[in-house]
Protein backbone atom coordinates (compact mmCIF):
# COMPACT_ATOMS: atom_id res chain seq x y z
CA UNK A 1 0.00 0.00 0.00
CA UNK A 2 2.58 2.59 0.48
CA UNK A 3 4.34 1.84 -2.45
CA UNK A 4 1.19 2.17 -4.16
CA UNK A 5 0.53 5.61 -2.61
CA UNK A 6 4.50 6.57 -2.95
CA UNK A 7 3.91 6.05 -6.68
CA UNK A 8 0.91 7.96 -6.81
CA UNK A 9 2.69 10.76 -5.05
CA UNK A 10 5.28 10.80 -7.24
CA UNK A 11 3.09 10.80 -10.79
CA UNK A 12 1.48 13.83 -9.49
CA UNK A 13 4.70 15.51 -8.47
CA UNK A 14 5.78 14.81 -12.08
CA UNK A 15 2.16 16.23 -13.46
CA UNK A 16 2.18 19.20 -11.53
CA UNK A 17 5.87 20.17 -12.26
CA UNK A 18 5.37 19.26 -15.96
CA UNK A 19 2.28 22.00 -16.00
CA UNK A 20 4.63 24.65 -14.39
CA UNK A 21 6.69 24.94 -17.67
CA UNK A 22 6.14 28.64 -18.39
CA UNK A 23 8.71 28.59 -21.41
CA UNK A 24 6.78 29.82 -24.50
CA UNK A 25 7.40 27.72 -27.90
CA UNK A 26 9.42 30.13 -29.98
CA UNK A 27 8.76 27.92 -32.82
CA UNK A 28 5.33 27.72 -32.47
CA UNK A 29 5.32 31.63 -31.86
CA UNK A 30 7.99 33.03 -35.31
CA UNK A 31 8.60 30.06 -37.42
CA UNK A 32 7.02 30.42 -40.33
CA UNK A 33 4.27 33.30 -39.65
CA UNK A 34 3.90 36.65 -41.33
CA UNK A 35 2.50 39.48 -39.35
CA UNK A 36 1.02 42.80 -40.37
CA UNK A 37 2.31 45.87 -38.85
CA UNK A 38 -0.70 47.37 -36.87
CA UNK A 39 1.00 49.74 -35.04
CA UNK A 40 3.98 50.94 -32.94
CA UNK A 41 4.17 52.75 -29.48
CA UNK A 42 7.06 55.01 -28.85
CA UNK A 43 8.56 56.57 -26.10
CA UNK A 44 4.76 56.05 -24.55
CA UNK A 45 2.79 57.64 -27.50
CA UNK A 46 1.15 55.33 -29.26
CA UNK A 47 0.80 55.63 -33.41
CA UNK A 48 0.14 58.82 -35.02
CA UNK A 49 -2.40 59.45 -37.52
CA UNK A 50 0.12 58.74 -40.28
CA UNK A 51 0.81 55.38 -39.16
CA UNK A 52 -2.70 54.41 -38.66
CA UNK A 53 -3.47 54.99 -42.18
CA UNK A 54 0.55 53.74 -43.72
CA UNK A 55 -0.89 50.45 -41.77
CA UNK A 56 -4.54 49.80 -42.29
CA UNK A 57 -3.92 49.23 -45.93
CA UNK A 58 -4.27 45.78 -46.38
CA UNK A 59 -0.55 46.65 -48.59
CA UNK A 60 2.49 45.47 -48.15
CA UNK A 61 3.70 46.10 -44.97
CA UNK A 62 4.62 42.50 -43.15
CA UNK A 63 7.72 41.01 -41.02
CA UNK A 64 7.78 37.34 -41.91
CA UNK A 65 9.64 35.41 -39.25
CA UNK A 66 11.39 31.97 -40.77
CA UNK A 67 13.77 29.34 -38.73
CA UNK A 68 16.38 32.75 -37.86
CA UNK A 69 16.00 34.81 -40.61
CA UNK A 70 13.67 38.16 -40.65
CA UNK A 71 12.00 39.64 -44.05
CA UNK A 72 9.30 41.88 -44.75
CA UNK A 73 8.28 45.82 -46.17
CA UNK A 74 9.03 48.54 -43.65
CA UNK A 75 7.01 51.21 -46.57
CA UNK A 76 6.80 51.17 -50.05
CA UNK A 77 9.88 50.34 -51.39
CA UNK A 78 12.11 49.89 -47.98
CA UNK A 79 12.08 46.07 -47.38
CA UNK A 80 13.92 44.58 -44.27
CA UNK A 81 15.69 41.86 -43.77
CA UNK A 82 18.13 40.04 -40.81
CA UNK A 83 18.41 37.37 -37.91
CA UNK A 84 16.47 37.21 -35.43
CA UNK A 85 17.12 34.98 -31.91
CA UNK A 86 14.49 34.56 -28.82
CA UNK A 87 14.39 32.78 -25.76
CA UNK A 88 11.05 31.84 -24.56
CA UNK A 89 11.41 31.49 -20.86
CA UNK A 90 12.09 35.21 -20.60
CA UNK A 91 10.81 36.11 -23.71
CA UNK A 92 13.81 37.77 -24.57
CA UNK A 93 14.72 38.45 -28.75
CA UNK A 94 17.74 40.11 -30.31
CA UNK A 95 17.11 41.05 -34.16
CA UNK A 96 20.20 41.69 -36.29
CA UNK A 97 19.09 43.54 -39.58
CA UNK A 98 21.17 43.29 -42.61
CA UNK A 99 18.93 45.81 -44.09
CA UNK A 100 18.41 48.93 -44.23
CA UNK A 101 21.60 49.55 -42.67
CA UNK A 102 20.13 52.75 -41.56
CA UNK A 103 16.68 55.13 -41.16
CA UNK A 104 17.71 57.64 -43.56
CA UNK A 105 15.27 58.87 -45.49
CA UNK A 106 12.41 56.63 -44.28
CA UNK A 107 9.06 58.60 -43.43
CA UNK A 108 8.69 59.37 -39.15
CA UNK A 109 6.64 56.30 -38.73
CA UNK A 110 9.21 53.63 -40.80
CA UNK A 111 12.15 55.25 -38.56
CA UNK A 112 10.64 54.52 -35.67
CA UNK A 113 9.68 51.42 -36.33
CA UNK A 114 12.87 50.48 -38.07
CA UNK A 115 14.61 51.68 -34.62
CA UNK A 116 12.61 49.22 -32.50
CA UNK A 117 12.68 46.51 -34.45
CA UNK A 118 17.07 47.30 -34.68
CA UNK A 119 17.29 47.87 -30.79
CA UNK A 120 14.72 44.85 -29.93
CA UNK A 121 14.80 42.78 -26.42
CA UNK A 122 11.86 41.17 -26.40
CA UNK A 123 8.46 39.44 -27.17
CA UNK A 124 5.69 39.21 -25.74
CA UNK A 125 2.05 37.29 -27.62
CA UNK A 126 1.47 34.11 -29.76
CA UNK A 127 1.72 33.78 -33.01
CA UNK A 128 -1.72 35.64 -33.79
CA UNK A 129 -1.05 38.99 -32.18
CA UNK A 130 2.42 39.47 -31.28
CA UNK A 131 4.16 42.35 -29.76
CA UNK A 132 8.42 43.31 -30.19
CA UNK A 133 9.76 45.35 -27.89
CA UNK A 134 12.69 47.71 -27.13
CA UNK A 135 11.65 48.72 -23.61
CA UNK A 136 8.34 48.64 -21.84
CA UNK A 137 7.18 52.12 -23.21
CA UNK A 138 8.49 51.30 -26.75
CA UNK A 139 7.12 48.62 -28.82
CA UNK A 140 5.42 47.42 -32.36
CA UNK A 141 2.52 46.12 -32.85
CA UNK A 142 2.05 42.98 -34.80
CA UNK A 143 -0.99 40.76 -36.28
CA UNK A 144 -1.15 37.76 -38.38
CA UNK A 145 -4.77 37.90 -39.82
Amino acid sequence: MKKTFRILTLLLLLTVAAACNTSDDVTEIFNGHRFKITGITYNGIKTTKEAEELYTDNGTYYITFNAQTIQGMLADGIPVDGTWKAEGKERKMVISLRRPQSADGMSEVCRLIYLTLKDATSYGGDRNVLRIYRDSNTYIDLSSK
